[in-house]
């Protein structure tokens, strides 16, 4: 999962960025040698349950504390990991997964295929509530299980020895390799887990690990903001893991971790607005710039339920069409990219770009864009329509986002002011809340309009056209669309799951039908620049997936 929902990096004053451009001081590069790894997460670790995370930040430190049958190379393959070999039938319907023998966990348990087993039917169970659990439904079972129609035994995998495992899909899937490593599909420990119920993976005593790192001593307690990582003695691989151990703290004030970097204190920090970026782009002490181009989208979803709404006026308002698509042309979203973030591109779809290409290698998000345009005049023509359908003159809708990220409250100010003045009668009220409560309150409805980031945990572009599908459980607008649910399953059955010309094609017709809906409205797609201790090497950045693999960074 890449999950995976994420925070913006935050925004800083001018006064802030001069000063911080002319303060600081680097740590040589003789006193280095050897040293831990020091980095750095903008927001606090929500969980360590692999079954139940679903942001970005979570999952950095339990995709390198925990493995799957696979893990993401730096090269961008789908490559064996806990598993020795992952072999498909001709057919593309069954996978038989060999793990390598004499797999530990960190507390010396045999890790064997019946964790494997143990995991994904604890995910599919309705009752353990996991929204990534439709990442495993193409595997036999699934959906009825999801859907409280089959017990989780029924799920199609099964226990051939305590090395090998027998999968059954529905139908071919052909990244199924990708999705084996997703945090999702890591096994658990069936008796640590039951051992403390609802309280594991909430923090990092109540964790078992399987991968090249665990905490060290107390580690992550649910609430502190600094721990340690430490090599896990039981990692089969462990021989290949670089460091001994690497620091990690929560910065949540991007100036701030720009300051840290310059006085020697983190190895890596974020670029992510324009006044940072112009500020330190040209800071060389020590430091290089680097472009972390990111597969995420911003975009602002609109509660469609009619339940959950600050008002009833807005939970009519928003199931109104012309509304949606005089709110989508009211956005400008080229003034929010160049007012916001620092080397982002505007949005043209759900897709992002340099995630994913066609067979004659057209990057997906411009085969698939959509006119995604700011009209002002427009704009107008449809609110008063839509105003005059639902039978109102004004609409006050709440506009929700985080409170960890300026750059995401710079973006609320300039939306609260464009789209009122864009559209007379609207008012956009602001609700800035901790970015954990956000995502509650997505995944509740209890919203009229909230702003999203989301990651590509694979690339291909299901990891974005997947989400609002039937069954999802991240349509946190709650919309039907079905001219894109009909291309969804297209594009997910054969005979078109097989051929990745008409796959794509229905890719495209799914992200039309978003657009002719107004069902979402894309912002931007991320790019972020950040100063990076050249001394550093080895930490590998993903676009999809597990967005930083620590396997191999260390100090040289």
């Amino acid at each position: 999962m890449k999950t995976w929902k994420k925070v913006g990096l935050g925004t800083v004053t001018i006064a802030s960025v001069a000063l911080l451009a002319a303060c600081g001081s680097s740590s040589s590069s003789s006193s280095e040698k050897g040293r831990a790894p020091q980095l750095a997460i903008p927001t606090d670790i929500s969980t360590l349950d692999s079954t139940m995370a679903t942001d970005t930040y979570s999952n950095i430190f339990i995709g390198n504390t925990e493995e799957g049958a696979t893990r993401v190379a730096a090269n961008g393959k789908a490559e064996p990991a806990l598993a020795e070999s992952v072999e498909s039938s001709s057919d593309g319907l069954t996978y038989t997964i060999k793990l390598r023998s004499g797999l530990k966990w960190s507390n010396g348990d045999a890790l064997t295929a019946k964790d494997f087993v143990y995991a994904w039917q604890r995910a599919v169970n309705p009752a353990t509530g996991s929204q990534y659990a439709y990442l495993l439904a193409n595997i036999k079972g699934a959906n009825e299980i999801m859907a409280g129609k089959a017990a989780p035994s029924t799920l199609g995998v099964e226990k051939v020895s305590d090395t090998e495992l027998k999968v059954t899909l529905t139908q071919p899937t052909p990244y199924f390799e990708y999705l084996l490593a997703e945090s999702v599909y890591y096994p658990l420990n069936q008796t640590f887990v039951e051992k403390y119920g609802k309280s594991y993976g909430t923090s990092s005593e109540k964790t078992l690990y399987s991968g090249p790192f665990v905490f060290k001593g107390k580690g992550w307690t649910g609430t502190n903001e600094s721990f340690e990582l430490v090599k896990n003695d039981n990692y089969y691989d462990k021989k290949n893991v670089k460091s001994d151990e690497i620091s990690y703290q929560v910065v949540k004030k991007p100036e701030t971790a720009v300051q840290l970097f310059k006085q020697g204190k983190l190895d890596q920090a974020s670029l992510g607005t324009p006044d940072l970026y112009n500020a330190n782009k040209g800071y060389t002490k020590n430091a290089k710039l680097v472009d972390l181009k990111e597969a995420t989208t911003d975009y602002i979803q609109y509660n469609q339920t009619g339940k959950g709404t600050s008002s009833a006026v807005a939970a009519k308002a928003l199931q109104n069409k012309n509304i949606r698509t005089a709110l989508n042309l009211a956005t400008d979203r080229a003034t929010i990219v160049a007012q916001t973030t620092a080397g982002s591109k505007v949005a043209t779809g759900l897709t992002p770009a340099g995630m994913a290409r066609t067979s004659d290698g057209t990057d997906f998000a411009e085969y698939a864009k959509q006119p995604y345009t700011y009209d002002a005049t427009k704009a107008k023509e449809y609110w008063e329509k839509g105003l005059k359908e639902i039978g109102e003159t004004k609409v006050t809708l709440t506009y929700e986002t985080d409170a960890d990220s300026v750059t995401a409250k710079q973006m609320a100010d300039f939306l609260q002011t464009s789209l009122s003045k864009a559209l007379p009668g609207l008012t956009i009220n602001e609700k800035i809340v901790p970015f954990q409560q956000r995502l509650k309150d997505s995944q509740n409805h209890q919203f009229d309009m909230v702003n999203t980031l989301w990651g590509g945990d694979y690339a291909e572009p299901s990891t974005f056209l997947a989400l609002f599908t039937e069954g999802s459980g991240y349509n946190d607008g709650g919309f039907v669309n079905k001219a894109y649910q009909a291309a969804m399953t297209k594009a997910s059955t054969l005979p078109n799951v097989t051929n990745d010309d008409a796959r794509n094609a229905d890719y495209k017709d799914a992200e039309q039908a978003l657009y002719d809906e107004a069902s979402i409205n894309p912002i931007y797609f991320r790019t972020t620049p950040a100063l990076r201790n050249p001394n550093m090497v080895g930490l590998a950045f993903h676009g999809t997936g597990l967005s930083y693999d620590l396997k191999s960074v260390y100090i040289k």
